[in-house]
């Protein structure tokens, strides 16, 4: 058995090319897992070897059993995938958000419209996605979405995190600093979920925010898009995911989530996130937020009232303390990348058996 993990989630920093986030959480970290030989890298291809992985300028491996395809949209690729098969390696495609869903506002509905981008668009992907021999997505919504479109062979494997990757941030007994990690380019109407209580609460306690993941090009800031006043706000721009624990700098973490379909089949990683940094958060209270919630990670809102109430409990700075090491004892035993590496195992070697 070699497994192929292939994806264009890269990018380029002095010297070679580093994974993104979803190539990191979806191919690097349950090849890592699964211990099983195979590699990871941009997608190679030849009628005689099928699909192999890029190994530098001009060069390539083949020879891969079965191959994970991670966020492939390009035109070329159900007749890769096609030919493949055909050559007798097993696809598997993995899906972690809901494109069928994607919000108008959000950056990737406008670079991935059939209309607009003939050569890769999301419907290349669904194609892609219906082919395949095995889909594995990251939620429950993502699971009943792709077996009501009819495919037959559909796996959960939840996103483990690898708590290693970050620094634990200390917790402080001084006012704390309220931030959110994330690119304003990417979310779904999300941050104005925040309009009806954040700008008077950072009033009330004289609080900053933080924003981690600001774009210079922006043109606007969430202060602005929230109606807070811009003198509370701190930015540190988006830095390559190599860095991404550099971030996480602030005292209270929040998850602002709009209640649409695309945010109900998104997984709850960036909580897991905020909980492995030693950060206490509060998140939208959305399906997979609620479920780790009532695991002992972190807190949820649905009203604005809900929000005013869990945030100022975490005003207190022995909550904070003894929720940040909750939080993160709880990931530790339910949510790394080892704890779901038998799901990753199980699957590439064939014994586990479609969800029901």
């Amino acid at each position: 058995m070699k497994v192929a993990w292939i994806t264009d989630d890269f990018a380029k920093v002095p010297g070679r090319e580093m994974p993104g986030g979803c190539g990191f959480y979806r191919c690097y970290l349950p090849m890592y897992a699964s211990r099983l030989p195979g590699s990871m890298g941009r997608p190679a291809w030849t009628g005689i070897n099928g699909f192999g992985v890029k190994d530098g300028p001009g060069r390539a491996s083949f020879g891969f059993d079965t191959v994970v395809t991670k966020l492939l949209m390009a035109r070329w690729v159900p007749f890769q995938m096609r030919q493949a098969q055909a050559l007798g390696q097993r696809i598997i495609v993995d899906v972690d958000d809901l494109y069928d869903e994607i919000h108008d506002s959000n950056q990737a509905k406008g670079w991935s419209d059939p209309e607009t981008n003939k050569i890769q668009n999301r419907a290349i992907y669904n194609e892609s996605i219906m082919l395949a021999d095995t889909v594995t997505v990251t939620t429950p919504t993502l699971l009943e979405h792709y077996r009501a479109k009819g495919h037959p062979d559909v796996r959960m494997i939840r996103n483990g995190v690898l708590p290693s990757q970050f620094d634990v941030r200390h917790v402080r007994n001084t006012r704390p600093v309220i931030g959110w990690v994330g690119m304003i380019n990417y979310r779904s109407n999300d941050l104005e979920e925040l309009r009806e209580w954040l700008p008077d609460f950072l009033e009330e306690h004289d609080l900053r925010f933080h924003h981690s993941g600001a774009l210079s090009s922006a043109t606007e800031t969430i202060a602005d898009i929230v109606g807070f006043d811009p003198a509370r706000l701190t930015t540190s721009e988006a830095r390559p995911f190599h860095e991404y624990k550099d971030l996480f700098t602030f005292d209270i973490g929040i998850v602002p989530l709009s209640d649409i379909p695309f945010n109900h089949a998104k997984s709850a990683l960036k909580g897991l996130e905020y909980a492995s940094a030693g950060i206490p958060f509060v998140a939208q209270g959305l399906p997979e937020y609620q479920r780790i919630a009532e695991e002992g990670v972190g807190r949820v809102a649905v009203t604005p009232g809900d929000w005013r109430r869990e945030m100022s409990a975490l005003l207190e700075y022995k909550v904070r303390k003894r929720e940040a090491a909750c939080n993160l004892s709880e990931v530790y035993r339910r949510h790394t990348i080892e704890a779901v590496a038998p799901e990753w195992q199980g699957l590439l070697l064939g014994a586990v058996p479609s969800f029901s």
